[in-house]
């Protein structure tokens, strides 16, 4: 059953919060409505608009916002379990600390989207825009952002083990102290991007950019490095026990005495640069 803009207008009025699971609201024009709590597990919201709108705490769980128009939307705390937000245009909107574990947001623009201590475990994001994105904190588990555009976005403290970061563009991006053991990031473009401290053992690196990326302190311990580019990297204190450094491209890149190196892996080989202690 759809409502009728009068319809509409009588539901948003009422004492909430609502109850309005599995509700048909597609395509509707709820820009600036405040539901807070409301309740609309199930829902069809595919191609409704919502932008300015105050959803926070809402449970969407499973439910279809396909195609929306939900800019500079509030969902923080909100419920979009296995919900289906691809292809949605969701700018500026803030989703901190929403459960978004298993979600699907393929294709949507989500550019400077606040998602900070967000759960994102499992979600698909494939080929989403995430530039200048706040993931800090969050939880990027085993989820799917293949593709995804991720430059000057925020990660810092951001747990991505497992997760799919192949062909990304995370330049200038800051995923210092960032877990990403046994994250893929295949052909992934890092040029410039703060990885200091961050966890990358096991990771798969192979043919990614990280050319001026700052890897201070990193841990990259059995992480697949082959054919991976590393101009001006700084290494500085970096531990690649046991990685594989095949057809690596180290040159310019930094070092020092505390960098740890594959057992057999001589530096002075490749265009490396010793840093001298301070």
């Amino acid at each position: 059953m759809k409502f009728s803009q009068y319809e509409l207008y009588d539901l948003i009025n009422r004492p909430g919060p609502l109850w309005l699971a599995n509700a048909d609201l597609s395509e509707a024009n709820l820009r600036g409505v405040v539901l807070l709590g409301v309740i609309l597990s199930g829902a069809n919201l595919s191609k409704a608009v919502l932008s300015n709108a105050d959803l926070s705490e809402a449970d969407l769980s499973d439910a279809n916002l396909s195609e929306g128009i939900f800019v500079e939307i509030n969902l923080s705390r909100s419920i979009l379990v296995k919900a289906d937000v691809s292809g949605s245009n969701l700018g500026g909107a803030n989703l901190s600390e929403a459960n978004l574990g298993s979600a699907k947001f393929n294709h949507s623009n989500m550019h400077e989207t606040n998602l900070h201590k967000a759960n994102l475990r499992g979600a698909k994001l494939v080929r989403v825009n995430l530039n200048k994105a706040n993931l800090q904190g969050s939880n990027l588990g085993g989820a799917d952002l293949s593709e995804a555009r991720l430059v000057e976005v925020n990660m810092h403290n951001t747990s991505c083990v497992k997760t799919n970061l192949s062909s990304t563009n995370l330049s200038d991006g800051n995923l210092s102290e960032a877990d990403l053991s046994r994250a893929i990031l295949l052909g992934a473009n890092l040029n410039k991007a703060n990885l200091r401290d961050a966890d990358l053992s096991e990771a798969n690196l192979s043919n990614a950019n990280l050319n001026n990326t700052d890897l201070s302190n990193a841990n990259l311990r059995k992480a697949d490095l082959r054919g991976a580019s590393f101009l001006a990297a700084n290494l500085s204190g970096a531990d690649l026990r046991s990685a594989n450094l095949a057809n690596v491209n180290l040159s310019t890149a930094k070092y020092n005495a505390s960098t740890v190196w594959p057992d057999g892996f001589d530096p002075q080989t490749t265009e490396a640069v010793l840093q001298a202690e301070a």
